[in-house]
């Protein structure tokens, strides 16, 4: 990959490094305390502790172990017993008291077990895949918005410095105007650009405000309202190539290891109902007392489908295992393409940073310097002054602009391809 990836989002220009949408080296998540200052790692893992959505596919694994657990146990003995008394109706019959007690012990046939344990084991398999896909979506919903704070703390600070520096020219044309050195136009010009840059100031005090409430609300509010969150500079890793992202979209991604899982739940499913039409054994024992004599049975019990043949059932089981296979294809399909389209966008948006660190910034504020000088020399006017200033400030704001959406398109990517970073950390979490 020929660019590298500056993913901090500073309002710095020429000097900006590559910065990492990965989270630094696990650390223990830490209270929620007023006016504490967080790194990325610390918001995703009380996103990780908080979310209602994460804990309920938690909740369903667990489920889904039980539900294992319960596939893969043995049916449990039938024990019957009865007393009563016998009774002479007809002739001089011995009497007194009778009992009788059986045991019958259901076998657990191989042809429906395997196939049960089998569904089971997808199913918990599946409900891990789904517990690893809303953990995924959280860390990088968390990211994005981290990232978006971060955007609007370097417009911030940009729109602050345009803002003391249209001061100092406005103060210095009214200086100029009052002594007669200058026209009330050039003064007026200089008067709209800093009431210009003093509203951008103002607004961008606001989408901090904003962007600070909705990482709140992705993180949980369990996070001090008046948090802080502190930047993350740590160079970035380019991606492989789409190939190889491709293939661990195929191979890791989470949604299609939900997929893949249902469609081996059905499958097993079918085999099961349709195993189930084969006759099902019961080992039987049994005794019968009564004052006279004893009688001992054994015998086997045989359940044999005469009347249902479980048409529907299995009909259903075909079904559903046909609707898994055509809803995996195409939720293959809709990843690929969403990994294509994003990767595409990763290539965009790597050349407009480098473009724009590299070139456009530079000659912007090389141009400004130079307007600068000369309208000091005198060789130059205010309003040329003003443009290069304009255009160095529209050069640096798309430069914020196309960090913060690299950063973005990274981690989407990252999301997509469930990346092995974080589903390492998950897992290790989980240990």
């Amino acid at each position: 990959m020929p660019f590298a990836a500056a993913l901090v989002i500073g309002a710095s220009h020429a000097s900006a490094q590559p910065k990492s949408d990965l989270p630094p080296p696990t650390q223990k998540a830490v209270a929620a305390a007023p006016g504490t200052i967080y790194s990325l790692e610390q918001l995703i893992q009380l996103a990780l502790e908080s979310n209602p959505r994460i804990l309920a596919a938690r909740d369903q694994a667990a489920a889904a172990a039980g539900q294992l657990r319960a596939a893969k146990a043995v049916p449990n003995p039938q024990f019957e017993y009865n007393t009563g008394q016998q009774r002479s109706a007809t002739g001089p019959l011995t009497t007194g008291n009778v009992s009788s007690w059986s045991v019958t012990q259901p076998l657990d046939m191989p042809y429906t077990r395997f196939p049960r344990v089998d569904a089971a084991e997808a199913n918990a398999r599946g409900a891990q895949a789904t517990r690893i896909a809303f953990e995924v979506e959280a860390i990088a919903n968390v990211q994005m918005r981290y990232y978006e704070l971060l955007r609007r703390e370097a417009e911030a600070r940009a729109a602050n410095e345009d803002l003391d520096l249209t001061k100092q020219i406005r103060d210095r044309m009214q200086l100029r105007y009052d002594v007669g050195e200058t026209a009330r136009f050039e003064l007026i010009r200089a008067q709209t650009e800093f009431l210009n840059a003093q509203m951008n100031a103002e607004s961008s005090k606001l989408r901090i405000e904003q962007a600070r409430g909705l990482l709140r609300q992705t993180v949980g509010h369990q996070l001090a309202a008046d948090f802080s969150v502190a930047a993350y500079n740590q160079k970035a890793n380019e991606l492989p190539p789409l190939e190889t992202l491709l293939n661990e979209v195929r191979n890791q991604s989470p949604e299609l290891q939900k997929a893949k899982a249902q469609v081996e739940s059905t499958q097993s499913r079918l085999s099961f109902e349709k195993n189930s039409r084969l006759p099902n054994l019961a080992v039987k024992a049994q005794q019968y007392n009564d004052p006279n004599f004893t009688d001992r049975l054994y015998g086997l019990v045989v359940t044999i489908p005469i009347w249902d043949f479980r048409g529907g059932q299995i009909a259903e089981a075909e079904a559903n295992a046909s609707k898994a296979k055509n809803e995996f294809n195409a939720q293959m399909q809709s990843l690929e393409q969403q990994m294509q389209s994003a990767y595409k966008l990763y290539l965009i948006a790597s050349y407009q940073v480098q473009i724009l660190d590299q070139e456009v910034v530079q000659l912007a504020a090389s141009a400004r310097r130079i307007a600068e000088i000369s309208y000091r020399f005198g060789e130059r006017g205010m309003l040329e002054y003003l443009d290069a200033q304009r255009t160095f400030r529209a050069a640096r704001n798309d430069l914020i602009k196309a960090r913060f959406d690299l950063a973005s398109i990274t981690t989407e990517i990252q999301r997509l391809r469930a990346s092995p970073e974080w589903v390492a950390k998950l897992e290790g979490d989980k240990k």
